[in-house]
């Protein structure tokens, strides 16, 4: 697999990113290690204590490889290297999929579940860029931060054009769940299977599809359903519709997939805030207005993915 990353090309930082950096550096929290260090770490305290590595053990990352009828698979499978991943997509441009994933992280968060949050988008489309409270440098072709108590967020580094082209994450232990918020358009995942990603060929233990209440919306969420279940089937897909509180009016357009999935009880609901309640994704908690459905979604997940203490160590 190809990246477009080099060693002595100098990283170009977002307004955003530098801002963030800023405030960090003013209120003392940035990491003591040098961000550039290459070696892997092997053995690491908790996520909240000061100038500590996040509970993670990093190893090399697998290869992407693809057999004869053209599908991708990782050596050593993705999915073997990462702890319950679920995978967040949005089913459209603007449905809101970083805000999904950052919120499904900060559930678990305060539920004690350590979380690894992969933002796989190219890093001038990350939502997430502004997201952490603590720069931890860069490690294995991913920039790294940690939020919270239990959250380590990690951003691919250098910019990427193509889904095939972001990096594998690294091995990790001491991890409940692993957040993916899969970054790219669902046209352009679809697009990779003739340029496969782990993004996509990956298995995860749960899919969360995130749309809007409107017609246009819905029909695209029903053809990504149609992807899904040609892959992967649909008893591990959840919905999440941005800007309902329940099944309504509004969704009397859904498609015969998504009538199932409400029927199955595999949808939930989040609401729209106004900008003026929630200005972006930063390091601040979400609203409690986020937090609380949230929370229910959480455990949507967890009724398929099972407890998710079991790679506590």
């Amino acid at each position: 697999m190809s990246t477009t990353s080099t060693d002595s090309r100098a990283r170009a930082y977002s307004t955003r990113e530098l801002r963030a950096a800023a405030a960090a550096l003013a209120a003392g929290k940035f990491a003591s290690a040098p961000a550039t260090d290459p070696t892997p770490a092997t053995s690491c305290g908790h996520l909240d204590e000061p100038n500590v590595a996040p509970a993670l053990a990093l190893g090399p990352a697998s290869q992407l490889v693809v057999d004869a009828g053209g599908r991708g698979s990782a050596v050593g499978e993705v999915g073997e290297i990462i702890s319950n991943l679920v995978r967040v997509r949005a089913a459209h441009a603007g449905a809101g999929g970083s805000t999904i994933a950052l919120a499904i992280a900060d559930a678990a968060d305060a539920t004690g579940l350590r979380t690894r949050v992969l933002d796989a988008a190219a890093p001038r489309w990350s939502g997430l860029v502004g997201a952490t409270v603590t720069e931890l440098g860069a490690h294995q072709g991913w920039r790294r931060g940690r939020r919270g108590a239990n959250v380590l967020i990690e951003r691919v580094e250098d910019p990427v054009e193509l889904v095939s082209q972001v990096p594998l994450p690294g091995e990790s232990t001491g991890v409940d769940l692993t957040v993916l918020d899969a970054g790219w358009s669902c046209r352009e995942l679809d697009a990779s299977t003739a340029s496969p990603s782990w993004i996509t060929a990956c298995a995860a233990a749960v899919d969360v599809l995130v749309t809007r209440p409107v017609e246009l919306a819905l029909s695209q969420t029903e053809a990504t359903l149609g992807e899904l279940n040609k892959h992967h089937g649909l008893d591990q897909v959840l919905v999440v519709v941005v800007g309902a509180a329940k099944w309504g009016r509004e969704l009397a357009t859904a498609g015969p997939r998504l009538r199932t999935a409400h029927e199955r009880a595999a949808v939930a609901f989040m609401p729209l805030l106004p900008i003026k309640t929630l200005p972006g994704l930063g390091p601040e908690p979400l609203p409690r207005q986020l937090t609380n459905p949230a929370q229910r979604l959480l455990e949507q997940i967890t009724t398929v993915t099972g407890p998710l203490t079991a790679n506590r160590t």
